[in-house]
């Protein structure tokens, strides 16, 4: 079977993305990039100058891709999508992860629009699929000492993306939709879905409370109620996946009854 995805060099269609979001607070400003370093460093330094809320970075390439923890996001040109936006809540500096959440929530919601099976998500932000890695995010918040000055979602997502693309080192632990599906994804109503739905989302979480989209998210975590592993700076801990506090962190019943909150590390499943 032929592993490369019809039309995965055509070009976003950026004047096409513009229109449809013209209703929305999110996208009145869209920077399409043919090539860049990062779409989240180029959407850091527009907030730093001043770059209003809603606005939208877009690159077919990334030169230098952001993931968790220090990893290179593999980005290569006109097959997937790298996105980042502009977001400025009025959120105390440590409610910044219900961000990360409510953004999962929104790309969770894209993929099972474009998909007929309903992925996972892994804590905090990948989107996984038959425990494949489809898609992340990076949340990178700047600060003072009592408020949040802005917060910038970096969104990528692996559609058109054959397996024979792909890095051997990733070739294991990733999938697209096209692997997935055969179809060939319109990667322009892919991102137009993605940024109405981040719209929403953010707004039910400035409407409705954390607790809304804490529910949402959780009906798409995959590890709820499972013995995880979660690999911390310090030493390992191991326990039954509990869900999320009111912070947006993990919370991990040790055996021993003690309850762990986690706000940063690698959580896997431990296998029977």
């Amino acid at each position: 079977m032929n592993d490369r995805a019809p039309g995965a060099s055509g070009p976003l269609q950026p004047d096409a993305l513009r229109k449809r979001l013209a209703a929305g607070r999110f996208g009145k400003r869209i920077f399409y990039l043919p090539e860049t370093g990062s779409t989240n460093v180029f959407a850091y330094r527009r907030a730093q100058e001043g770059g209003a809320e809603g606005e939208i970075v877009i690159a077919e390439t990334q030169t230098h891709g952001k993931g968790r923890l220090g990893r290179q996001w593999v980005s290569p040109p006109y097959m997937n999508l790298y996105m980042s936006v502009i977001l400025r809540p009025t959120l105390a500096p440590a409610d910044t992860p219900q961000i990360t959440l409510a953004s999962a929530v929104a790309l969770a919601e894209t993929v099972e629009s474009f998909a007929s099976f309903r992925p996972e998500i892994k804590w905090p932000n990948d989107i996984l699929v038959e425990r494949k890695k489809l898609a992340g995010i990076l949340a990178e918040s700047c600060c003072d000492r009592s408020r949040v000055l802005f917060v910038i979602v970096g969104i990528g997502v692996n559609l058109n993306f054959p397996l024979e693309s792909m890095p051997e080192r990733i070739r294991e632990r990733a999938t697209s939709l096209w692997m997935l599906t055969r179809k060939p994804v319109d990667r322009t109503a892919f991102a137009g879905q993605l940024i109405q739905n981040l719209d929403r989302c953010y707004g039910d979480l400035a409407e409705k409370g954390f607790a809304f989209t804490a529910q949402r998210w959780e009906s798409y975590f995959r590890l709820k109620g499972e013995r995880v592993r979660v690999e911390l700076p310090d030493q390992p801990i191991c326990g039954k996946a509990l869900g999320v506090d009111a912070d947006g962190a993990l919370l991990v019943e040790e055996e021993g009854g003690r309850i762990r909150r986690v706000v940063a590390g690698d959580v896997n499943p431990v296998e029977p």
